[in-house]
């Protein structure tokens, strides 16, 4: 089995969301390998950050056709911000952070991915409150439809969160031949 796609997630929450998503893409689950925070170990977002250089100087030694999305909230942080701590976590372990060239593709929803999916349920949303969770991740179909007819317009319903536009702007850089 070769794996295209790498999904490194805080929750099971965003790793359904994100695999659904590139499923509606046209991406099969034999290209998907999805990886969350496992129960227990503390902080989701700190085993994102611990986890994520080991995996990047593994793709730059492969130098493969490997994607790797990876998928932390910026909880009250800005997405800068928390793409920033990758960055400085990288050069902690001696790892140059990512490059331009590199296949990495940051997912950042501001507090959490709840305010992307109460957006793509049609609600207000601001980045500041927190919006209620699922009950069960697999929850997320409809809204997983109503992003990929947004970007099959080219076009996310206004006023749209900025954490939800950047991402936008992060997977247009997915290799051609790799959408």
């Amino acid at each position: 089995m070769s794996v295209r796609i790498i999904l490194l997630c805080e929750d099971q929450q965003l790793l359904c969301f994100l695999s659904r998503f590139l499923k509606r893409r046209g991406w099969g689950s034999r290209d998907i390998h999805g990886m969350n925070a496992p129960p227990g170990v503390g902080s989701a977002e700190q085993w994102v950050r611990e986890t994520y250089p080991g995996i990047l100087q593994a793709l730059r030694s492969k130098g493969s056709s490997v994607v790797l999305l990876v998928g932390t909230d910026a909880d009250t942080l800005s997405v800068v911000d928390r793409i920033a701590i990758l960055d400085q976590a990288c050069r902690n372990k001696n790892i140059p952070s990512r490059l331009a060239q590199d296949p990495v593709i940051m997912v950042v929803p501001k507090r959490n991915i709840e305010t992307w999916l109460a957006y793509l349920r049609g609600e207000s949303v601001n980045e500041v409150d927190n919006y209620p969770r699922y009950r069960g991740e697999s929850d997320c179909r409809k809204d997983v439809k109503a992003l990929d007819d947004m970007c099959r317009k080219q076009q996310l319903r206004q006023p749209a969160p900025p954490s939800l536009q950047a991402t936008c702007g992060e997977y247009r850089k997915m290799p051609a031949r790799l959408k």
